[in-house]
């Protein structure tokens, strides 16, 4: 497992801006196909290290008024933080959050980063298990968002890993 990870940090690494670029906008297109009008409060990641580029999903759901909360480390766990201003730090591992923020437990669908999934969902994340943790806890439509190449054919999951419901990538959405 480790060294799948380090495989598909390295190809992600790879890419360009404007590659990244790209294919965010294509996954973010396939995304907005799903039906998730009825969906109030939205938890997503902010992207970092060439991941899907999520700014434009967080513009899209705060022009539709829904609740939007970032991920948020605590220790050794995750709580999804509802910014109260717009006040920004980094955590341990230089993602982005929220400086001030209400801690938001109903979440309707959670927008999960990987680094490699399967067709049956299953995913390997950064080996904290913060997202699995947190998802034991907070049940909601789980949507993976990766490149193709990070989908690969068989992921054997641990006890704890919780597998995602739907995978968006720029060529296909996996139900």
């Amino acid at each position: 497992m480790n060294e799948l990870r380090s495989e598909m940090k390295a190809k992600r690494s790879a890419l360009s801006t404007d590659e990244v670029t790209a294919l965010s906008t294509l996954i973010t297109n396939r995304v907005l196909t799903l039906d998730l009008k009825d969906y109030n409060s939205v938890f997503i990641y902010r992207s970092f290290k060439n991941e899907v580029d999520t700014n434009r999903l967080i513009a899209y759901f705060l022009s539709q008024n829904k609740k939007l909360a970032y991920p948020v480390i605590k220790g050794d766990i995750m709580v999804a933080g509802a910014p109260k201003t717009s006040g920004e730090n980094h955590s341990k591992f230089g993602t982005v959050e929220p400086t001030l923020y209400q801690e938001l437990n109903d979440i309707d669908i959670c927008f999960v980063p990987l680094i490699a999934t399967d067709k049956n969902k299953n995913r390997i994340g950064f080996g904290k298990g913060y997202y699995d943790k947190f998802l034991k806890t907070h049940p909601c439509l789980k949507i993976g968002l990766c490149y193709d190449f990070q989908v690969v054919e068989n992921i054997t999951p641990n006890p704890w890993d919780i597998p995602l419901d739907i995978i968006v990538t720029e060529s296909k959405i996996i139900k």
